[in-house]
C-alpha cells in the first residue's frame, strides 16, 4: 500500500455481497449427473458433499485448499459411489458468471466506504478459481485492495494466518459477513470488530439500530460471542463503520 491505512474492512462474498452461480447453475448439473449415475437422491448427495467439506475443514492436517475445492470434493464423492463424474465445477462457474448478482447495491456501498484511510479487502472461504471470475464479471474487483482466499494464504478463514499482515498494518479491523462462525466467532477471536448481516430480523429487532440489535439478538446456546453490530442490509454498513472508527480511532470520514 502506498497510503497508510487506519481501517481494513474484510468482506465475505456469498450471501453478503453477491449471489454466485452455484445454486442455479452448478449444483443442478453436478447433483443431477451423480444422481442419474448412482440412483441416489440429489438432496442426499448434497449432504455427502457438505459433510466431506466439513470433515476436511475440521481436520487440521488436511489441506485448506482441498477443504474448499468443490472439484476435488465432487470427484471424491463420485468415486466413493463407484461412478465417474464428467461435470467440472470451475468450468460451470465460468460458463455461468452472467447469472451472478450483487446484493444491496453493494457496489455503491463499497464506493461510499472508499476513503484514503480505509482498505476494502475480500475475505472469502471460497477458492479464487470460483470467486474471482464472479467478482470480475460483476465489476467488483477494482473496488478492493486485495482478495483473500484459502489458496492465497494456505489457511482457512477461521485461522489468523488467512488474513496475512493486514491486521498488523491497521489499527481497526472489521469483518462483515452473514455466517456466524466465520464472520463473527472466529474474527472476534482475532481481535476484529464484527458486523453480522442478518436480512430477516423480526420487527422488534429491525426497529433498533445495528449496535442495539447485536446486544438484543437471541443468540443460540453455542453462540457465546456477540457481534459488534447486526445489519439487515449493506446499506446500513457505512454508518456502522463510521461509528466504529469514532470509537476506536477517534475520527470518522
Amino acid at each position: 500500500m502506498t497510503q497508510a491505512k487506519q481501517t481494513v474492512i474484510f468482506f465475505d462474498l456469498d450471501g453478503t455481497l453477491m449471489v454466485n452461480p452455484f445454486d442455479r447453475a452448478v449444483w443442478p448439473v453436478v447433483l443431477g449427473e451423480i444422481a442419474a449415475k448412482s440412483g441416489l437422491d440429489e438432496g442426499e448427495i448434497f449432504k455427502l458433499l457438505v459433510a466431506e467439506s466439513a470433515a476436511r475443514q475440521r481436520d487440521e492436517s488436511s489441506s485448506p485448499v482441498l477443504s474448499m475445492d468443490w472439484d476435488d470434493i465432487t470427484q471424491t464423492i463420485a468415486a466413493r459411489l463407484g461412478i465417474s463424474l464428467e461435470a467440472h465445477v470451475e468450468s460451470l462457474v465460468r460458463e455461468n458468471v452472467a447469472i451472478s448478482s450483487i446484493l444491496d447495491n453493494g457496489a455503491d456501498v463499497l464506493r461510499e466506504l472508499n476513503a484514503r484511510h480505509r482498505a476494502l479487502v475480500v475475505a472469502t472461504k471460497g477458492l479464487a478459481k470460483y470467486q474471482i471470475p464472479v467478482l470480475a464479471a460483476l465489476g467488483l474487483m477494482p473496488l478492493f485492495a486485495a482478495a483473500l482466499t484459502p489458496d492465497t494464504h494456505h489457511a482457512l478463514k477461521k485461522h489468523r494466518a488467512f488474513f496475512g499482515d493486514w491486521p498488523d498494518r491497521t489499527r481497526l479491523q472489521i469483518m462483515v459477513g452473514d455466517m456466524y462462525d466465520d464472520d463473527v466467532q472466529y474474527p472476534a477471536g482475532h481481535g476484529f470488530k464484527t458486523v453480522w448481516k442478518r436480512p430477516n430480523l423480526d420487527s422488534r429487532l429491525a426497529a433498533k439500530d445495528p449496535f442495539a440489535r447485536a446486544l438484543l439478538y437471541p443468540y443460540a446456546d453455542n453462540q457465546a460471542v456477540q457481534a459488534d453490530a447486526i445489519i439487515q442490509s449493506l446499506q446500513e454498513l457505512p454508518a456502522v463503520v463510521r461509528r466504529l472508527e469514532q470509537a476506536v480511532l477517534g475520527f470518522s470520514d
